[in-house]
């Protein structure tokens, strides 16, 4: 049972992190608990597909967060406006 809390505890905390510093130490922790939460659920025999589903959704939803919040902004590029309003 302690496992089943910490992923939550921790997934909940990357999804709140603002700090864009901590962000990815954050994501990395509950990545890791996850993953460990997926390893101890193959092993157990008992019902657990709902919480299986609630560790793939979670799992896709570090994805998101690493796409959107932990990417480098793109460079602007000015030339291709400046030559549109030079023309």
């Amino acid at each position: 049972m302690a496992t089943t809390l910490l992923w939550r505890e921790l997934y909940q905390t990357a999804m709140l992190e603002l700090s864009g510093e901590h962000l990815r130490d954050r994501i990395a922790e509950a990545e890791a608990a996850i993953q460990q939460r997926i390893v101890e659920l193959r092993m157990d025999d008992s019902n657990t597909s709902g919480e299986a589903q609630e560790l793939t959704d979670a799992l896709r939803g570090l994805r998101v967060l690493i796409d959107t919040e932990c990417q480098s902004p793109q460079p602007v590029s000015f030339g291709l406006v400046q030559k549109e309003v030079a023309s």
